[in-house]
């Protein structure tokens, strides 16, 4: 799981929109109409939507290429968790909400929305929620911490060996680059995605 905060904060502000703008991160296998309920499904639309914009977009390329040298095709899941932390850096700026009511009140919601879901799926909604996978974004300590546990699942499912941790070096070292790249690119994601800016 990685650009948590970002799709919350894209989504409308109700508990079935907010899961269905996580659920493709958070459900393995396929996910179809019938599989939610409409609103749910209206949110995983939008989470595609902002990942295919995402992934094309010239400003996070610019972002990847910091990394890419080091890290390879992790590279891009690396900067979904920074831009994620430079959210969380600027968002007194971009949310009227304070950062910790907002992310609590998420919370309260996914796991309003845990009925009917998958087993798989309802653990990880859970784990999300009571291990507050959110709130350590906002710092570089935070990032570490979250990319080791990420290290930790990559080697679990394939037994590959890999230091994403070391990326929080790369963002301490260059955090002015970054937080300027996600200032220019997250407004054109806000636009394209058609969400009313969220007025500080």
């Amino acid at each position: 799981m990685v650009n948590v905060l970002a799709h919350l904060y894209l989504a409308d502000s109700t508990p079935a929109s907010m899961l269905g703008n996580l659920l493709p991160d958070l459900h393995r296998g396929g996910l179809k109409p019938a599989d939610v309920g409409p609103e749910v499904w209206e949110g995983v639309r939008r989470h595609r939507r902002v990942d295919a914009f995402t992934d094309t977009h010239p400003v996070f390329g610019r972002s990847r290429a910091r990394l890419r040298g080091d890290f390879g095709h992790f590279a891009g899941v690396l900067v979904d968790v920074i831009y994620d932390h430079c959210l969380s850096v600027r968002w007194a700026e971009l949310h009227p909400q304070p950062r910790a009511a907002f992310i609590a009140a998420a919370y309260a919601g996914l796991r309003s929305q845990t009925v009917g879901l998958a087993p798989r799926t309802r653990r990880v909604v859970g784990l999300l929620c009571d291990e507050d996978w959110v709130t350590p974004y906002a710092t570089v300590g935070g990032i570490r911490h979250t990319l080791k546990r990420m290290s930790a699942r990559v080697f679990e499912r394939s037994g590959r060996r890999v230091e994403l941790e070391k990326a929080a070096d790369v963002l301490n070292n260059q955090a002015e680059c970054f937080l300027d790249d996600f200032s220019e690119f997250f407004p054109e994601l806000v636009a394209y995605i058609g969400v009313e800016p969220k007025k500080a």
